[in-house]
């Protein structure tokens, strides 16, 4: 190997745990965010909310997004997908895998989706795909957890080919184009 790709290397090995410490992959909300229309089945109350919590989803403004789906699931306690929402906050697929408390909160909020049983068959596939990423956490690997949630929202982009969100967010399972900001 060459002394400049020695070089290089190591500054990369240690120009790594600086970097990832300084970087928590949130960002703050855009200036502007895109249109989005997530259907759901919620009270039509909670709808542009909803909508606002995903597009700052998009856009990587996690935080933001999660105090968006909490107070959505506040206003409206029958409202599944919002637990779903608070649980992709914590899945950052482009970067690191969840640990620690975001894997136990994210893990926390895709259970309560499922146990409301509510929402749509097509929400009940988003929260069931999510589901099979947070599952045997504590025995599956990050990447075949990954590797799950991939096969999942495959098929639920398949079953709804027409659906914008969908094919975002099966997109996003592959790093390609799905988790980008709108707009």
């Amino acid at each position: 190997m060459s002394r400049f790709m020695t070089a290089m290397a190591i500054g990369a090995l240690l120009a790594g745990p600086a970097a990832a410490q300084e970087e928590h992959h949130n960002h703050p909300a855009p200036e502007r965010l895109g249109m989005v229309h997530f259907a759901n089945s919620c009270a039509p109350a909670v709808g542009a909310a909803f909508d606002r919590a995903v597009a700052l989803l998009h856009s990587f403004a996690y935080d933001l997004a999660d105090q968006g789906f909490a107070d959505v699931a506040a206003r409206d306690p029958a409202c599944a997908i919002a637990h779903w929402g608070r649980a992709m906050t914590h899945y950052h697929q482009l970067w690191d895998p969840p640990a620690g408390p975001g894997l136990a909160a994210g893990s926390a909020e895709v259970g309560k989706a499922a146990a409301l049983a509510a929402g749509t068959p097509r929400e009940r596939a988003f929260i069931a795909a999510l589901g099979v990423y947070y599952a045997d956490a504590d025995r599956a690997a990050p990447a075949a957890r990954a590797l799950r949630y991939s096969d999942a929202m495959a098929v639920v982009a398949r079953d709804n080919p027409g659906d914008d969100e969908a094919q975002v967010f099966a997109d996003a399972r592959t790093g390609r184009a799905g988790a980008r900001t709108i707009g």
